[in-house]
């Protein structure tokens, strides 16, 4: 995939590099916009993000614009285009790690996709805290970046722990959030590992039975669960996911049409163009004229 306009970045290069190298990083939120202020403009990474902000803060993610203000925890799951504009005197937390330094040598499935907040259907990005639990949430975010900073011999196994507790805490105030809350059944999580196995075979896999082979279900089962959890079939999941890169793309890369479409799998053009005008209502040039338009020009 050739990304000339969306970059995407490692983690941010401070502290221990150790630490980095097992997939985790935590920094106060405006020193790591200090240290690489690149990502006040849209990007994507391949690892799990999640900021503690306090004061008000614009979070754009894939296309769509939110307005943060009191304490909020938000969260970018792999893959998505975003970018956090700072108001004035944001305060805060950026923590970054991979699912493997959260999972460890836990078996899976991973308990990292039972948290509601990654690869969110139509829920959105974060969760607003009141004082009470910011009360209860800001010494852990507090412990995280101490640790991480202090980088002693034990300081990865103390940042595994501290983070489980903290997402398991989330886990419970969003759930308290809903009008109907849920316990994490097997079909949600059979749907958080097909949403994450998507993320990474998107490109190349367009088949459900392909990734109901990887899952260990049959075909029919996995569409049966994705249906009966967010109401669309598995394989408008896998269609709409394709749309998405390609509004990625579109927005952000200077890539031509065509070249976008034969990125995504695409042999004819024209096929692209009618897939993308099904689900857009227009063509692929007019959305570029359009999304550029919008968010190019307020992040030079």
């Amino acid at each position: 995939m050739h990304r000339r306009a969306i970059p995407e970045y490692a983690m941010n290069e401070a502290g221990s590099e150790h630490l980095r190298q097992r997939g985790v990083l935590v920094m106060r939120f405006m020193d790591s916009v200090h240290n690489d202020p690149r990502r006040l403009k849209p990007h994507f990474h391949e690892f799990f993000q999640m900021y503690l902000l306090q004061g008000n803060a614009r979070l754009m993610l894939d296309f769509k614009e939110y307005s943060l203000h009191g304490m909020n925890a938000a969260f970018v799951s792999p893959g998505q285009v975003h970018t956090v504009k700072p108001g004035r005197e944001l305060q805060g937390v950026t923590l970054s790690f991979t699912q493997a330094f959260f999972d460890d040598d836990a078996p899976p499935p991973s308990r990292l996709l039972e948290l509601p907040f990654f690869f969110p259907d139509d829920s959105p990005p974060w969760l607003k805290l009141t004082s009470a639990a910011a009360t209860g949430l800001t010494p852990l975010f507090d412990d995280l970046c101490a640790e991480y900073d202090a980088a002693k011999p034990d300081a990865e196994e103390m940042l595994r722990a501290t983070l489980r507790l903290l997402l398991l805490r989330l886990g419970r105030l969003a759930s308290q959030q809903q009008a109907t809350p849920q316990k994490a059944s097997r079909s949600m999580t059979l749907l958080r590992q097909f949403q994450l196995e998507l993320e990474k075979h998107f490109r190349e896999r367009t088949d459900l039975a392909t990734y109901a082979r990887a899952l260990g279900v049959t075909a029919n089962h996995l569409n049966d669960v994705v249906h009966e959890q967010t109401g669309h079939a598995a394989g408008d999941l896998i269609r709409r996911r394709r749309l998405l890169d390609a509004k990625r793309l579109l927005s952000h890369s200077d890539l031509s049409v065509s070249e976008i479409g034969y990125s995504l799998g695409f042999d004819d053009p024209s096929y692209f163009a009618r897939f993308f005008r099904r689900y857009e209502k227009m063509t692929p040039t007019k959305f570029r004229d359009q999304i550029r338009e919008k968010y190019q020009t307020t992040n030079q």
